[in-house]
């Protein structure tokens, strides 16, 4: 797709494409094209499904190649974060041009770095957005890539923290999904790693987080040991409107094992699962 500026990104999406609930998804380092957590659950939960391709990542062109070369120094999470607002923005007017009626504000997931660009953009546009989970998101302060850890593409699942013997990773499509996004993540070599790694180098988008209306929700897994609650601590310090929430085991990949958990935050009116087995089941503690 061609936004308005003249930038070009690779936008994919999954469930209904007629839903009134646009829920969009920020994809982890590295990652890219569409991920999906639970197909089954995203195809009956009555909303539309979009990631965005990050500079670097699947069919978005690094910023220096891009048509407008000033766009070369555009290198920041809050960039990324307009990026999406620029899109949203866009996507109101098509709906209502078509006569498909009025895109009101979104719900935003985050894994990963994607929680960053995800709480960006509730911070710096907050009239788009009004629910919002991060999953395994590490706290700015100090956060840099360890290059011992850095993987190389092609990329593996080790790259996302989950270990090859994972034995969620047995869940019926999950490896083939994660795979499809990691190839994808790997098209333009480590373009999409390196863009994220300088991204990351500026944490100055933090400062906004206090601008943030949205409701938010900070998940992390109890048996990660890289990023934990303690970060999700340090954004509630700053976004008044959040509150951490504590999976009890799954590791990297219980955002699977949650996602209708986290479909339930983000498009609340529009899921069929029973009252009961929303947000605060049993899986979770806070």
């Amino acid at each position: 797709m061609t936004l308005p500026s003249g930038q070009t990104v690779g936008v994919s999406a999954a469930g209904d494409p007629l839903a009134e609930r646009l829920v969009l998804f920020c994809l982890p380092t590295p990652g890219a094209g569409l991920f999906d957590p639970d197909p089954e659950v995203t195809s009956r939960w009555g909303a539309h499904l979009v990631t965005l391709d990050r500079p670097g990542y699947g069919s978005t062109p690094p910023l220096a190649e891009q048509a407008d070369g000033a766009r070369a120094d555009r290198t920041g999470i809050h960039d990324r974060a307009d990026d999406l607002a620029e899109y949203l923005v866009h996507a109101r007017v098509v709906a209502r041009d078509s006569g498909a009626g009025d895109l009101g504000p979104v719900g935003v997931v985050g894994w990963g770095t994607g929680g960053m660009v995800a709480l960006s953009l509730a911070a710096r546009h907050p009239q788009l957005v009004d629910r919002v989970v991060t999953f395994q998101t590490a706290a700015p302060n100090g956060f840099v890539f360890d290059p011992s850890l850095q993987a190389v593409p092609p990329f593996g699942t080790e790259a996302l923290g989950i270990p090859s013997d994972d034995p969620l990773l047995d869940r019926p499509g999950l490896s083939n999904r994660l795979d499809r996004m990691l190839e994808e993540a790997s098209l333009q070599g480590a373009a999409g790693v390196e863009a994220d790694r300088r991204a990351l180098v500026d944490a100055s988008w933090s400062k906004e987080l206090k601008n943030i209306r949205a409701e938010v929700r900070l998940a992390y897994a109890d048996d990660m040991s890289t990023v934990d609650r303690y970060d999700g601590n340090w954004y509630r310090r700053r976004i008044r409107t959040s509150r951490v929430v504590r999976v009890s085991g799954g590791g990297a990949l219980a955002l699977a094992t949650q996602w209708a958990r986290v479909l339930a935050h983000v498009a609340p009116d529009h899921g069929g699962l029973p009252e009961h087995t929303r947000e605060g089941g049993p899986a979770e503690r806070r």
